[in-house]
């Protein structure tokens, strides 16, 4: 009996014990980078099983169930991976990874480190466009990536924006880059539509070793967006941000310069508008002391809030990202809006070890509404701001809004505005799916599926009510929907031979893409009641009107990537395009592209200089293809162009090409990259991009019988002419102060472009666009073309222009041939590029302890404008108008007065000449302005909460709460709204706006 019991007591001991050592401890530390700076997120697996794991938090610190001595595994991006024996307070060390601390790039169909290939590819990161107030995630890329110009023309909210790479590249066909999202290529809507916050990277791919396996649509630039993913054995990480700011004008100063009521009446008495009994009259019985700012009253300070919520994590093989929020944005000028929700759903799995699959579904729903208000619309348009300050639009009895201002014989905003409702509703979805399968090692086939869907409807209403509809109103509506299919497959093979010295990976593909869009309208007048405002009350002026068009491609093409002992490094490119847009005998396109990649500081003769951290000198030759021209180009259309004899009549509305073919470009790029010292990296690149056959409407006869298109002629798309651009790209970044828990940095970016037109049509060496104000020559720039101001004489105070040279494309500036009077016939080269040379951006960023900050500026030099404002805030003309009653500059002050004088605008007498009266501007050089400016586009200024302080919260593992700016400075010398405006001509704009806005983020 006592032996039973000795056993069974050992027996409980030992089961006992088996359960204690069942139960792993739990292991504490601490992981350090080489500042001896916690390391945040740092992934910590079991090396015996990878599906067990966890991440540092913000102070680096990580705890893992884990035995002492089991083998752990720390990584991090950037950082070179190190295993080592689980013991409780263990410290562990990364060193960075000069391999890994260059990003991973997608260069055509499969991703390759951006240190191992000849490609140009700028990356903006997800930091750089997180939090930002504005609704385009592209906003935040301007000044970022140098050869890249980003310019908003428009303060709407739902506005586009302007995006060029190494210029125009063409003169007549589409200039837009391509855009691809996590490998489908999708409209730039997708991208305004999205959430920033959803945004990994940005890549920017430039050169022809990047673009040319995109082929026919990669002539103008490559914009590769991935958006975020999460990891499979990562917990569940949940980020909620809210953010709310306020947007106002981003700069008064021309608004500013507008005369006051006081300065206003004096100019009319001394320039004798009004005597000085009449204005006395005025101001006791009328006015009664107003001084009213109509451009505060059009463009009014408007909020705007964003929210999302995001949740990434993974279980076993699978990986998720899930988000969602909504923006909504009030624009200054009333009648505008912008609100939209979006969505995304990442998944990505892994069946087994040789197959895997993915799935990305993003989809959004946008309200706009845009100003009613045309620039020059005198009611709420840009020049609503010179409406006399002595006159309001409110009641001065009751302080009401007016629904009509008698004197000025306008109609208020706020009653155009309800009168006259408008509604554009989107709805866009864009989803893929891939399968990768690895039937054998190095052997990678990837199958893709992407569709994009766009649904819209536009609503507009002119209500009986309204002022203007003398009780009788209108309707329409609108439907437009949109889909874009493609699909992708391909075979990537790597191979590693001669020890491992040469690796060798080539990669086959196959493409298809269909576009389709499909939409109607229907209009008509006769609402007669405000309540009554659908279609079916329409009573008369019937119209409708239907549209459809589709086109696709199909394409083949080879990647091939050579690799010499981590020296040496050969990309060569073979696509094959072909496209319905043009006929069967010119639909194929051949496109290719060679580069190369000598990282010298791998040399043995350098390895052991040790202030030389990184040299590399890479150049590309290549050509792509645009294809960006109207569907059925090459077809020739009739219809109906009249009724006789009760009959239709038939006529030619176009003449198709059946030769029309694609618009090539080829592209030289040569460049170097150094770091130096360990904080200053330097990037040079030149680039030659020739543009030839382009895809230019030339003009044919009248005799034709076709009836004038858009600019006013004849014209037939035809493949003529050539044109370059040519310039340098320069990228500075410099460490400037590293601590342990502070580092300050800085950067510049500089590109410098020049264009020329090589060769035109029909053998001509000159080409005037009368519609634009350019002219295309030979041998130079594209430049505008007008009348050339010499300025106000002096002595008779008469304003004088030169006469042109029998030949206008040659700027002629005789000061012996001068002309007092203006007219269009005065017009010749004024040798001033149309199109930007210089742009670039500057900026910092910071951090000390837990305070970070940054601020970034963006910049363009020698930017042309024709400032059409001025011909409505800095004219006397108007000024004088009794009818109208409006106000100008105070810089009409400076009119010619006796011999002598230097001064802006000519003397009363020339101006208010009663036989032939004159504008204090003309259409000419004066009006040509030069909008150079500089704006800082972010400023970001927050703080991160110590990990330590939020412990005792538990559920809380990370909290920020930032302010962030846009566009709070402005330095400009434009005489004009707004300088940033990308159009040759400028009037009444909707200017751009900045915002204040703060914002919190926290991750649980």
């Amino acid at each position: 009996m006592y032996k039973a019991r000795r056993l069974l007591l050992l027996l409980c001991l030992a089961s006992c014990t088996l359960v204690l050592f069942g139960q792993s401890p739990v292991i504490k530390g601490t992981i350090y980078d080489e500042l001896e700076m916690g390391v945040i997120g740092a992934s910590v697996r079991l090396k015996s099983n990878p599906s067990k794991g966890t991440a540092s938090n913000l102070d680096g610190v990580f705890t893992i169930n884990a035995q002492p001595g089991e083998i752990l595994v720390f990584s991090y991006v950037g950082y070179k991976t190190v295993e080592l024996p689980a013991k409780n307070g263990m410290v562990v060390r990364l060193e960075p990874d000069a391999k890994q601390l260059e990003d991973v790039v997608i260069i055509g169909y499969m991703p390759r480190k951006v240190t191992n290939t000849s490609a140009s590819v700028v990356t903006v990161k997800a930091d750089q466009l997180s939090n930002k107030p504005v609704a385009n995630p592209l906003d935040a890329a301007q000044g970022k990536v140098s050869g890249l110009q980003v310019f908003s023309s428009s303060g709407e909210p739902s506005a586009r924006l302007s995006i060029a790479l190494h210029g125009q590249g063409s003169l007549g066909a589409g200039t837009a880059p391509l855009f691809i999202l996590d490998g489908m290529p999708v409209t730039e809507s997708v991208i305004q539509a999205m959430n920033p916050n959803d945004i990994e990277s940005i890549q920017f791919l430039k050169d022809a070793a990047a673009t040319s396996i995109y082929g026919a649509r990669a002539a103008n630039g490559v914009v590769y967006i991935t958006s975020k993913r999460g990891s499979a054995g990562e917990r569940v990480s949940t980020t909620f941000r809210a953010q709310y700011g306020v947007s106002s004008l981003a700069n008064t100063d021309y608004f500013d310069q507008l005369m006051t009521a006081d300065e206003l009446l004096r100019y009319y008495v001394e320039t004798n508008i009004y005597s000085a009994e009449e204005v006395e009259n005025f101001k006791e019985n009328l006015f009664k002391g107003n001084d009213f700012q109509w451009y505060r009253y059009i463009y009014q300070n408007a909020p705007m809030f964003t929210t999302d919520v995001s949740v990434s994590g993974g279980s076993g093989r699978t990986a998720y990202y899930l988000s969602g929020g909504l923006m909504t944005q009030e624009g200054l000028r009333m009648g505008s809006s912008y609100r939209k929700a979006f969505g995304r759903v990442n998944l990505n799995t892994e069946f087994s070890d040789w197959i895997r699959s993915g799935l990305n579904i993003n989809a959004s729903y946008d309200k706009t509404q845009t100003s009613p208000f045309g620039g020059n619309n005198l009611s709420g348009g840009g020049i609503a701001a010179i409406n006399p300050p002595f006159i309001t639009p409110f009641d001065m009895e009751t302080g009401e809004v007016l629904e009509y201002v008698p004197i000025l014989g306008i109609t208020s905003p706020e009653h155009t505005i309800k009168t006259n409702p408008s509604a554009n509703n989107t709805f866009i979805l864009a989803a893929n799916g891939n399968l990768t399968i690895t039937p054998l090692r190095h052997l990678v086939i990837r199958s893709m599926a992407g569709l994009e869907i766009s649904y819209g409807t536009v609503m507009n209403r002119v209500l009986p009510s309204y002022r203007k509809a003398y009780g009788i109103g209108s309707a329409s509506r609108a439907y437009q929907g949109a889909i874009n299919f493609s699909t992708t497959n391909t075979a990537s093979y790597t191979m590693d031979f001669g020890g491992s010295d040469h690796r060798l990976t080539s990669l086959l593909g196959q493409e298809y893409v269909r576009y389709g869009n499909d939409g109607f309208s229907a209009s008509g007048v006769g609402l007669l009641d405000d309540r009554l405002k659908l279609l079916g009350n329409l009573t008369k002026d019937y119209g409708l009107a239907e549209s459809n068009l589709a086109y696709s491609f199909l394409s083949f093409f080879g990647q091939f990537a050579y690799e010499y002992s981590n020296r040496y490094f050969v990309d060569l490119v073979l696509r094959n395009d072909a496209s319905s847009r043009f006929g069967a005998n010119k639909r194929n396109g051949l496109f290719w592209s060679a580069g190369f990649l000598w990282k010298a500081k791998n040399e043995s003769f350098l390895k052991g200089v040790d202030w030389i951290d990184l040299l590399d000198v890479k150049a590309s030759y290549g050509t792509q293809g645009n294809s960006a021209i109207p569907p059925y180009s090459t077809e020739s259309y009739v219809g109906n162009v009249g009724r006789k004899m009760g009959e239709v009549s038939l006529g030619f509305f176009t003449y198709g090409n059946p030769d029309l073919t694609w618009e090539k470009q080829s592209k030289l790029t040569v460049g170097a990259k150094g770091r130096f010292f360990d904080c200053v990296e330097i990037n040079l690149e030149y680039y030659n991009r020739l543009t030839t056959d382009m895809l230019f409407d030339v003009p044919i006869s009248y005799s034709s019988g076709l009836p004038p298109g858009s600019l006013g002629f004849v014209t037939r798309l035809e493949n003529v002419g050539a044109y370059q651009n040519q310039g340098i790209d320069l990228r500075l970044d410099l460490d400037l102060l590293k601590g342990r828990d502070y580092w300050l940095s800085s950067y510049l970016n500089f590109n410098y472009n020049r264009d020329k037109v090589l060769e035109l049509f029909n053998g001509r060496t000159e080409w005037y666009d009368p519609s634009l104000r350019f002219a295309y020559i030979v041998g130079q720039p594209v430049t505008y073309v007008l009348p050339v101001y010499k300025g106000v004489n002096p002595q008779t105070g008469k304003p004088e222009w030169y006469e042109p040279g029998a030949d206008k494309g040659v700027l002629t500036k005789d000061d012996n041939k001068l002309v007092t009077e203006w007219s269009s016939s005065l017009e010749q080269n004024t040798g001033i590029p149309v199109y930007t040379p210089m742009t670039g951006g500057w900026g910092l960023q910071g951090r000390y302890k837990g305070l970070y900050m940054s601020a970034d500026f963006a910049f363009a030099i020698d930017k042309h404008t024709i400032s059409m404002d001025r011909e409505y805030f800095e004219n006397d003309a108007l000024v004088r108008n009794r009818n109208d009653n409006l106000n100008g500059s105070r810089q009409l002050f400076d009119y010619w007065k006796k011999p002598g004088d230097v001064a802006t605008y000519p003397s009363l007498e020339y101006l208010r000449d009663p036989q032939r009266p004159h504008k204090s501007n003309y259409l000419d050089t004066n009006m040509l302005q030069n909008a150079t400016f500089m704006r800082m586009k972010n400023l970001t200024i927050g703080y991160e909460v110590p990990a330590e302080d939020l412990a005792p919260l538990k559920v809380i593992r990370s909290a920020k709460i930032y302010f962030a700016g846009r566009n709070l400075l402005t330095f400009t010398k434009f005489q004009g709204i707004d300088p940033e405006v990308n159009r040759s001509v400028t009037i009444g704009a909707n200017p751009n706006t900045k915002q204040l806005s703060v914002g919190v983020e926290l991750g649980f």
